[in-house]
């Protein structure tokens, strides 16, 4: 039912919308009930023009917004600023409206166009759709805008990608099918990846030598990483173009090839499973045009000037063209998975966004020859297809992490086939611009961007990959001990806490990139453990993180004293886990307490089904308790979350559990960072006793309620009966109960 005028609350965003000629908007029902679609009818054009309107100025209703832009082409970056950028593409508007009302503006991208939003003027909005494919008749085709409404941030962002998927699906019957994506598991869900990165940045070196170093380093800590994955540096390449499909004999270091690495790794450091990385084009700027032109046809590729990429508008090269690049990947993982290799991490996919033309190589020799124009939107959609029929055919699979999708966070890549109902399972997809351990005021809004970010990409078929990180501070160019450099902050802040706790919030790859020698085992150690069978397990989320309402505070980034950034996860059997973050600048302090609200967030459930939950606090050990029935207004006693720079808190939400004696609560492995994902079950009551199993080592710890001396509960862990001994002078009160340590 298309509406006539503009619904309120979509005219509450945008006043003068109804103004705009020819739009049509439909109010959609279940599952998409509070949620909108606008169409705009787009006008006879071919492929690469652009259809533009103006949507005019954000209404006095608006109270904050939150924008999340492509400021470089491959990356997204959610960011408070208005107005809006002219010249980047805003894919995500986030609204909290002065009603306390949230709303998500989302505009689709098919195979048709790529849409999205741009300043048009200094207070305007306009939503652009970029062609892909020509339009033959005026209004034959309409660009689509999808809107949702709602009460909380995580719902409403769930609700506007359901209604884009609604809108784009092509038959009423189709769009009674919309279903949920799967569980956000990969080939790399609770184990742990060491990456060769950062790790082999100067002055290390990148070769094969330093990077079993690196494993070695981890071995002698008693960690066993399951996954290793060779990131740049390892190719055959020269000018920042492909050679070969063989290594560089610096990375080597003496090795005969690329499979005596994969072999030494396996056999000596027990790793399951060794990636490798390349880019969309084979390597940066594409490939060497005289090594591969006998084999695969060429196009020689024109660029534009969208901001993100080191080369400059109009910078030319060599890559495979269309028809061939199924073969030239095919080729390429045929040699790669015969050496051992079992997944791949393609890099500089949004890369493809920036062509504006493409031209078939006839020769080379004497003088260079071009033949005819290749169509880009072609051209990028076999690229993307090439590397997943490779996967498919040599690794098994294209999905669930056998491709790291990464720096590809643009519409064309993650909307299109996704948002339109995309059946297939889950793909790692890079969730923010790089861990930077070098730039200090980098890692406040690495950690903000992944968790607006991952609320986002977590509603596709995704899993986002919060990158990389560090366990030591971060080693200089200049190697350690230069008495000429001046200290950084990174030398005098935790940041690689910082970045591993929250990793423990995450359901992607958790990965290390440690330099030879210098792991912290104090900080690994918190985010995972070892499991019976002897293996390293990553302690982590099975569901990615998510924030609430109070994201919408501009001053979160800023200096000063104020509010945290709140980072929720829910644990798979119960509870979930607070976590708060100190992401204001310089030396900003956080000043905050724990909401009623916060809990509900992950506990609601656990609180309709439950006497009542027990908090614990990881900094202060403060530990709090919630009666179902008292689960409203405000937390008494107090919480209080009080952070310096580059702290956080995590705060363990375990619901109570009743026996014969004694009310419990299974607090988890609570030397670990996310507690609660140590265990196997949310533990339960059976015959007087508590029985609890646990996935890995570590200090299990239970809340006890009020007891008659005489009347601790039975305890069993993984079957076997452990004693229970209460501290006479332990932290036990009439409300809050005492938190015992059962098990190590």
């Amino acid at each position: 039912m298309f509406l006539s005028p503009v619904p309120p609350p979509v005219e509450s965003i945008f006043p003068a919308l109804g103004s705009v000629s020819g739009l049509k908007i439909n109010e959609l029902s279940k599952p998409a009930e509070k949620c909108y679609g606008i169409a705009f009818p787009l006008s006879k054009g071919k492929v690469g023009s652009v259809e533009e309107w103006d949507l005019g100025a954000l209404g006095p209703d608006v109270e904050v917004v939150i924008r999340i832009t492509r400021q470089k082409v491959y990356w997204l970056f959610p960011s408070f600023n208005i107005p809006f950028p002219t010249n980047t593409d805003t894919q995500v508007i986030l609204i909290k409206l002065k009603n306390g009302q949230i709303a998500a503006l989302l505009p689709l991208t098919t195979t048709v166009y790529m849409g999205g939003f741009r300043g048009s003027s200094i207070e305007s909005i306009g939503v652009r759709f970029e062609r892909d494919a020509a339009t033959v008749k005026a209004g034959a085709v309409f660009g689509k805008v999808a809107i949702a409404f709602g009460e909380e941030l995580r719902d409403v962002v769930a609700k506007v990608v359901l209604a884009a998927r609604v809108i784009d699906s092509p038959s009423s019957k189709s769009k009674a099918q919309v279903k949920p994506f799967g569980e956000e598991k990969t080939v790399f869900s609770e184990t742990l990846t060491y990456c060769t990165w950062n790790s082999l940045q100067p002055p290390i070196g990148a070769t094969s030598t330093n990077a079993l170093a690196a494993l070695d380093t981890f071995t002698t800590n008693g960690i066993r990483p399951h996954s290793f994955l060779i990131d740049d540096a390892w190719q055959d390449t020269k000018d920042f173009r492909i050679q070969s499909f063989g290594s560089m004999p610096s990375f080597l270091d003496g090795l005969n090839d690329l499979g005596e690495l994969v072999k030494k790794a396996k056999e000596d450091f027990g790793v399951k499973q060794v990636g490798v990385w390349h880019t969309i084009q084979g390597y940066w700027c594409g490939v060497e045009p005289s090594k591969f032109i006998d084999k695969y046809k060429l196009v020689k590729v024109v660029k534009d000037g969208y901001p993100g990429p080191f080369e400059p508008e109009g910078y030319e090269y060599y890559i495979p063209h269309p028809d061939d690049i199924g073969r030239f990947f095919d080729d390429y993982y045929s040699i790669i998975a015969s050496y051992g290799v079992s997944f791949s991490k393609v890099d500089n996919m949004a890369s493809l966004d920036n062509l504006v033309s493409a031209r078939e190589v006839l020769s080379l020799e004497p003088t260079e020859s071009l033949g005819s124009a290749v169509p880009i939107p072609n051209l990028r959609i076999a690229y993307k297809g090439a590397i997943k029929a490779a996967a498919e055919k040599h690794f098994g699979s294209s999905e669930g992490g056998r491709v790291i999708w990464c720096m590809g966070m643009t519409p064309r890549m993650i909307l299109g086939e996704q948002v339109g109902g995309g059946s297939g399972g889950r793909s790692v997809l890079r969730n923010s611009d790089d861990y930077y351990p070098n730039e200090p005021n980098s890692h406040r809004y690495h950690i903000f961007t992944n968790v607006v970010n991952a609320m986002f990409t977590s509603q596709l078929n995704l899993v986002p990959d919060l990158d990389m990180f560090q366990s030591h501070p971060y080693i200089r160019p200049q190697g350690e001990g230069n008495e000429t450099h001046t200290p950084l902050q990174t030398d005098i802040y935790p940041q690689a806490a910082f970045h591993a706790a929250l990793r423990s919030l995450g359901a992607g790859p958790v990965t290390i990139t440690d330099v030879p020698g210098k792991t912290d085992s104090a900080i690994l150690n918190k985010l995972v453990g070892t499991s019976k069978a002897g293996q390293t397990v990553a302690l982590q989320a099975s569901s990615s993180p998510f924030t609430s309402n109070d994201v919408f505070d501009p001053a979160l980034l800023q200096g000063g004293t104020g509010k945290a950034l709140r980072v929720f996860s829910k644990a798979a059997h119960g509870g979930g886990l607070l976590g708060y973050w100190n992401i204001r600048s310089e030396d900003g302090k956080v000043e905050d307490e724990v909401a009623i609200s916060d809990v509900l967030q992950v506990a609601e459930k656990d609180l309709a089904s439950s006497p009542g939950i027990v908090l614990f606090s990881q900094k202060t050990k403060e530990v709090r308790v919630i009666k179902a029935a008292e689960a409203r207004g405000t937390l008494t006693p107090k919480l209080p979350i009080k952070l310096g720079a580059f702290e956080f808190d995590l705060v363990t939400v375990a619901p109570i559990l009743s026996s014969a004696s004694v009310q419990v609560a299974v607090l988890g492995l609570t030397d670990k960072y996310n507690t609660l994902a140590g265990l196997t079950s949310s533990g339960g009551v059976k015959d007087g006793a508590l029985e609890v199993e646990v996935k890995s080592s570590g200090e299990l710890a239970v809340w006890l309620g009020e007891y008659k001396e005489g009347s601790l509960p039975r305890v069993t862990v993984d079957g076997e009966e452990v004693k229970v001994t209460a501290e006479p002078d332990g932290p036990h009160t009439r409300d809050n109960g005492q938190v015992v340590i059962i098990a190590r």
